[in-house]
């Protein structure tokens, strides 16, 4: 009871409603709002459960000893389940309630805010208590299991190894949409824990209009050949890589890279952000384009932790294609500028331990801005990438709605690669077995990328005007600050309060639009080509 009252008072010192209003409060209205911060309280500890089963997850990934996974999978199925009966749970349930309850009898400071928390909270705490403590703990623990049985199948290029789990893991996605429900098809419930408010077919239309808008820029773009004259050793590699992140304005202090499978990114608490890559010793530049892009999703996470009086159901992203559209903007109008490899070639080549007589500049930066047909998505140029996520979204859609098997995947891609791209597949490795996603269940996921892309080249776009001396601060003076400063002012800080839509909105002063992507790709091969004629 103690630490009770004790959070509580935390609780409300660290309000943001609370700092704001401080003066005016009495004990009364201290009172009236007793069940919000209990609310709050509660709250608090399943975020900080949530972070403990990020660590688990972290871990598995990148320091769990191989002999240790199977008790892995069962700890992390335990844990979900807690944290799913907690959040789910008639107790938290009745809190929030009396808190909406309270909050709604009398104006008292910051109570819209309080209103609109309560309403994004109870959106989602609906959706969470559809599913039952089993299925929450049974998709837990196949899908943390199933990791190490795609990376042994992606190894040895062996589907059929992947093929049984994958089809566990889809039946346990149907089960969920038959537990969420839906109006038109089931991938819509699932797209809807990643996108909210985004539709199946609404997204048939948009990337239907974004690939014939497309086809004419892949045309125009050229394949240039890995200009590293060697090896590069490892080494040299994470050397390089460890610098990058803190250049682009996160810090080391809150902040940690490590090598993985797959690269991903996750907040194991507020000033907790944790970054993978691998890496490539014919090829730095994958592992270097992995750290921005990985980077950029801890910079949004580390500005949402930045938020005051959480944390809170607004302390969070709007959507997967926001958190996307911070990444790929970090990566690509970034990564892929000319003033950004100004500034960072004469870092790559001394840390690489390389002469420009070796790599020279132009042939570099053609490398980075290569457009060809690929076969791996996470080292697709920024024209293809999109068909990439294209594939992947009309299969898993028809998976999803049962209208193919597991057992066919294969062959599915391997059409589609050719229909797209004009390539064959050599192998499942470079196929079917090449991404993480699925045997983690993100069935929905993949969308958001592209949705992410079109949000990035709109934001980048509305930035630029507002700072036309960018280019330079970054040339210059290896300086990010106004980038870092507006992302955090129009999109860190704005939490979970908006929609993605308004965001965008808000940020840019118009609809979200896909002809700024496609603007922006137009220019970029426009670029290119100027300098490959000798600028």
């Amino acid at each position: 009871m103690v630490r009770v009252l004790v959070n509580l008072k935390e609780d409300f010192l660290l309000s943001t409603e609370m700092k704001e209003y401080e003066h005016l409060f009495t004990d009364s209205i201290r009172e009236e709002l007793k069940s919000f911060a209990e609310y709050r309280v509660a709250y608090r500890e399943i975020w900080t459960l949530r972070n403990i089963l990020s660590v688990l997850h972290w871990d598995s990934e990148i320091t769990l000893p191989e002999g240790g996974r199977t008790e892995r999978g069962d700890q992390i199925g335990l844990l979900s389940g807690l944290i799913h009966s907690k959040y789910a749970g008639e107790k938290f349930y009745a809190l929030a309630e009396k808190a909406r309850e309270e909050n709604e009898k009398k104006i008292l400071p910051g109570q819209e805010e309080r209103r609109v928390e309560l309403r994004i909270l109870f959106k989602d705490l609906n959706r969470s208590r559809c599913l039952s403590q089993e299925l929450v703990e049974e998709f837990s623990v196949t899908t943390s299991k199933a990791h190490a049985v795609w990376a042994k199948a992606r190894k040895e290029n062996k589907f059929s190894d992947f093929a049984p789990t994958l089809s566990k893991i889809v039946d346990l996605c149907k089960k969920q949409t038959e537990c969420y429900g839906f109006d038109t098809e089931a991938y819509d419930a699932l797209l809807e824990g990643y996108e909210p408010g985004e539709r199946a077919s609404h997204l048939e239309n948009l990337f239907f209009n974004l690939k014939n808008s497309l086809k004419p820029l892949v045309a125009r773009g050229r394949q240039v050949g890995n200009p590293f004259p060697r090896e590069i050793p490892i080494l040299l590699q994470r050397m390089l890589g460890e610098k990058l992140p803190s250049i682009l304005g996160l810090s080391p202090q809150i902040s940690r890279l490590d090598a993985s499978e797959h690269p991903f990114s996750t907040s194991l608490g507020g000033k907790d952000k944790r970054i993978t890559t691998r890496y490539d010793l014919k090829d730095p530049l994958s592992s270097i384009f992995s750290i921005l892009h990985e980077t950029g999703h801890s910079l949004y996470e580390a500005g949402i932790s930045e938020i005051k009086g959480g944390p809170s159901p607004l302390h969070d992203s709007v959507s997967l294609g926001i958190h996307e559209s911070q990444s790929r903007l970090w990566e690509n109008q970034i990564g892929r500028s000319l003033e950004f490899w100004e500034m960072y070639y004469p870092i790559l080549m001394n840390s690489l331990d390389l002469k420009e007589s070796e790599l020279g500049f132009s042939k570099l930066f053609s490398y980075i801005n290569q457009s060809s047909p690929s076969f791996i998505r996470v080292e697709a140029d920024q024209i293809t990438y999109n068909l990439h996520i294209i594939l992947r979204f009309e299969i898993e859609r028809a998976l999803i709605n049962g209208k193919i098997q597991v057992s066919e995947l294969p062959d599915l891609w391997n059409a589609k690669m050719k229909d797209l791209f004009g390539i064959s597949v050599p192998s499942d490795r470079e196929g079917v077995l090449q991404d993480v996603h699925w045997s983690g269940g993100a069935f929905g996921y993949f969308p958001t990328y592209t949705l992410g892309n079109i949000y990035s080249a709109q934001l980048f776009h509305s930035f630029s005007k507002k700072n036309p001396e960018f280019s330079k601060q970054v040339t210059n003076e290896k300086d990010f600050s106004s980038l870092l400063g507006w992302l955090r002012e129009n999109v860190h800080w704005k939490g979970k309060i908006l929609s993605a839509e308004d965001l965008i909105r808000s940020a840019t002063g118009a609809d979200p639009d896909s002809s700024y992507l496609v603007s922006y790709l137009e220019n970029k091969l426009s670029e290119l080509e100027t300098i490959n004629n000798g600028r």
